[in-house]
């Protein structure tokens, strides 16, 4: 029975996880868009891929992304937005923070070395009871495949 008087705490549960990506900036933080930019990526059939559009998205109305983010095309440096983020993750009542990154000095050909960032995410998380587990993407990328393997 709640009174009004007791505020409740939501509750974690940390066998739920949730994947996180540093890679996105934006001109406000980073002088640029990073990954919203991203490569429009052709369609394997090359017959079929000789119709489609070729070239980057144009952030900020295109982006690389299958929806829009609430907060826009954000930076991962933002610490505005990693706090709006692991609020997000813990009202969703996920308990751990799969974090992908690659080694010191390292980013994909889209991106940049994001390792910087790490101390300000295991920060936040903690503040928000949010358990971060991280591996290399190379290590992520064989859990994901042997996961999708179990599953299926």
């Amino acid at each position: 029975h709640h009174d009004g008087a007791q505020d409740f705490k939501t509750h974690i549960f940390y066998d739920v996880h949730i994947f996180y990506y540093l890679w996105y900036g934006s001109p406000s933080m980073d002088n640029k868009y990073i990954h919203w930019d991203h490569v429009l990526v052709p369609h394997w059939d090359p017959k079929i891929a000789a119709s489609h559009a070729q070239g980057r998205h144009t952030p900020p109305d295109d982006i690389a992304s299958s929806f829009y983010p609430e907060l826009g095309p954000y930076s991962s440096r933002d610490p505005k937005v990693l706090e709006s983020h692991m609020s997000q993750i813990e009202a969703a009542a996920a308990g751990v923070l799969v974090l992908s990154w690659y080694p010191p000095g390292v980013a994909d050909d889209h991106g940049e070395p994001t390792e910087d960032l790490v101390p300000a995410v295991m920060d936040a998380a903690h503040r928000h009871s949010i358990k971060v587990t991280a591996k290399s993407t190379k290590n992520v990328l064989c859990l994901l495949t042997v996961l999708c393997f179990i599953l299926l």
